[in-house]
């Protein structure tokens, strides 16, 4: 009767167990194997680095080795994307920064004042309409350039540095079939690229924190998978030797 119990015990975690298997993460890997990149018309640039060193601003993995840096290009994102399965209370994390966009003015737009370069984390779900975004970082980040009401640059500069490692998270509400996007845009111009960095937990289980509770299938589907392990053990003592058939 032991080994009856211990059987059914071993059924529950494979029952139960999250349904999400999320790939190379935290680009651990030294590359984007798991993500689909997809570039602007024209320029935009996608790498994993294990350090950026670029324009007075620098970066290291925040977890692990690697980490991935995007180029804002000339009509368009330059994206990261990668879908995962969750239930309803999984909870994704990681890590963004954001660099070196400098093309806006305060209080006014200016000369080149419209042309804000920007980074974002989106999360679509199954039908691909958006449903979060837990991080945004633009020029206005960085710094901007005074300006006059005739939108002229007083050639003065006001700066708070790089974006440096920022931890975002999102939980699900709902079990679906979702799409992390991690993105940058050059904002309309065509000059003064800037940069996204992305990172990830280091452990991919880490990757996902489940506070969700077994859904109500699978507490059904423990209770077939436990009568079934007691109905075999019924009719092998029927059918042992020196019993009835």
């Amino acid at each position: 009767m032991k080994k009856l119990w211990l059987a059914a015990v071993f059924l529950m975690p494979g029952l139960c167990s999250n349904a999400y298997a999320e790939v190379n993460f935290g680009f651990e890997a030294g590359d984007t194997s798991g993500w689909v990149e997809t570039y602007p018309q024209e320029v935009g640039t996608i790498s994993v680095v294990n350090s950026w060193n670029e324009q007075g601003a620098s970066y290291i993995p925040h977890e692990g080795n690697y980490f991935a840096v995007l180029e804002t290009g000339v009509v368009g994102f330059t994206t990261l994307s990668q879908k995962v399965s969750l239930r309803g209370g999984d909870t994704l994390e990681g890590w963004a920064g954001f660099c070196c966009g400098s093309e806006v003015g305060y209080p006014y737009s200016g000369d080149n004042g419209d042309y804000n370069d920007y980074a974002l984390i989106t999360i679509l779900n199954g039908k691909g309409d958006v449903v979060a975004k837990p991080w945004y970082a633009d020029s206005f980040d960085i710094g901007y350039g005074i300006t006059t009401p005739d939108n002229q640059w007083t050639g003065e500069y006001v700066s708070f540095g790089p974006v440096q490692w920022e931890h975002w998270n999102w939980t699900a509400s709902d079990p679906d079939s979702y799409t992390l996007q991690y993105q940058t845009d050059q904002g309309g111009d065509y000059e003064g690229n800037s940069y996204a960095f992305f990172d990830g937990p280091v452990n991919e289980i880490r990757t996902l924190t489940s506070t969700a509770v077994p859904e109500p299938s699978s507490f059904a589907l423990i209770g077939l998978g436990v009568a079934g392990v007691f109905a075999a053990h019924r009719l092998s003592r029927f059918n042992a030797p020196g019993t009835p058939a």
